[in-house]
């Protein structure tokens, strides 16, 4: 098991602070060679506004508005002519991949392992370098050694062998936690294997996002290569555990608020004769994607990566400003639903409202459905699913396609007024035979 001397870890600690100390100077540095041909900002009136003139009139208006906020001086690097960058003897991308890359490169190529950067964020992570076996961990918990696999597995790592030192003390303590839960009864273990499975789906997921955010954040601002940018991400990672964990935590606790409240609500307008129903969730939900992606990604070349990202960016504010819920994001494509059809009727047309003013997305189109589903593992899936899945196929271009059911209900006037209803060709669907879709359209006032 070994244990690290206290020396030894005051060491690793001191060299760790002077590493930070190096890091932040070479930062530091670079910062200042690129300030030096800009600018500042002007003062911020009393009101809170700039006003600002030539030749700060490249600064962007969120630019502006950022360093009001925060009371600092506005970047204006990332907004300089790529005229006046040519026009440098030196360029400035070269000029900071170079420093960064070279610095950075130079401090690690001479590392121990035991001094590394990764060995810090082991010790601040995980408590440290792991120090059991699977074996090892299965005797002290007393349960098998397909048990602690059976946790690993579902915590979305590979399998390990019996003999293989794998496991730190706090991995030991999560196992420990995940064990007792089944063992009081609460839950059975496949409950726990789902719970386990949700949480390190979403943390893989929610770990990926940040760091290439805050990879595009250093390659952007300061100007770097991919390669410049990861180290620099890399060795400043930490400066941000705490933050991500705190917003971590309360992102969770808002959502889970949130979701409870529905459920409340959910629950308290059914039906005795509902309990038992196949699909239990009656939900208004669609998909929009973009026409011809496949064809034009082929021609696009690296602006297909801002084109799908700049496409997600605004769906998921669209979905949340009209009160529904993102499910997923499919590449060129969005599923997203809302609990009931008044809601879903503002957030399908609301969303190729806002997708179709933007110039640089692709001409879209969208399918719109209600119908009862079930959820699982934060998805959600059933006829009514299907369903629009192949309505959005078929959509033409800047139209919305519904089935005749919920035509009927919004005809009906269920979904609320200000919505027009046109027959649209059958059409036979896999799975569904021939059917008789309606154009959906908002009344233009």
């Amino acid at each position: 098991m070994g244990t690290e001397s206290l020396s030894e870890r005051q060491r690793t600690e001191n060299e760790g602070a002077c590493f930070d100390q190096a890091a932040d100077l070479a930062l530091a540095a670079l910062a200042a060679k690129r300030r030096k041909s800009h600018t500042p900002l002007p003062e911020a009136s009393p009101a809170g506004a700039f006003n600002v003139t030539p030749p700060n009139a490249n600064i962007s208006l969120s630019d502006q508005q950022v360093a009001a906020e925060f009371d600092i001086q506005a970047d204006t690097s990332s907004t300089q002519s790529t005229s006046s960058r040519q026009q440098s003897s030196t360029p400035s991308s070269a000029i900071d991949a170079s420093v960064v890359y070279s610095d950075l490169t130079h401090r690690r190529g001479a590392e121990s392992p035991t001094r590394s950067t990764m060995e810090e964020y082991r010790r601040i992570l995980l408590g440290g370098q792991p120090q059991f076996t699977s074996q090892q961990v299965a005797d002290q918990s007393g349960t098998s050694v397909e048990m602690v696999h059976e946790f690993w597995s579902a915590m979305g790592f590979q399998p390990v062998n019996p003999d293989d030192v794998a496991f730190t003390s706090r991995d030991v303590e999560s196992y420990m936690a995940w064990v007792n839960l089944v063992k009081s009864g609460a839950v059975d273990l496949a409950t726990a294997r789902s719970l386990a499975q949700a949480q390190s789906h979403l943390a893989d997921r929610l770990a990926l996002w940040q760091v290439e955010a805050l990879v595009e954040d250093a390659s952007r601002r300061l100007d770097l290569d991919d390669t410049s940018a990861r180290l620099v991400a890399l060795d400043h990672m930490r400066e941000y555990l705490d933050i991500l964990q705190d917003t971590m935590v309360y992102s969770w606790q808002r959502q889970l608020e949130n979701l409870l409240t529905r459920v409340d609500r959910d629950v308290s307008q059914r039906g005795h004769e509902e309990a038992r129903r196949r699909f239990p969730l009656t939900r208004s939900l669609g998909f929009a994607d973009m026409v011809s992606f496949t064809a034009s990604s082929a021609i696009m070349g690296d602006k297909m990566v801002a084109l799908v990202e700049r496409f997600e960016d605004i769906c998921r504010t669209a979905v949340a400003a009209s009160g529904g819920r993102v499910v997923k994001m499919i590449g060129d494509a969005v599923f997203f639903v809302a609990d009931d059809l008044g809601t879903g009727l503002r957030l399908v047309t609301n969303l190729l409202d806002y997708l179709q003013a933007d110039s640089q997305i692709l001409p879209v189109r969208a399918s719109f459905v209600r119908g009862d589903v079930f959820s699982r593992s934060g998805d959600m899936f059933g006829p009514t699913v299907n369903l629009a899945s192949r309505l959005v196929d078929i959509a033409p271009v800047g139209r919305i396609l519904t089935d005749a059911s919920t035509a009927a209900a919004i005809a009906a006037g269920k979904g609320g007024s200000g919505y027009w209803l046109e027959n649209f060709p059958s059409a036979e669907l896999r799975g569904f035979g021939r059917v008789s879709p309606y154009l959906l359209s908002r009344v233009q006032e």
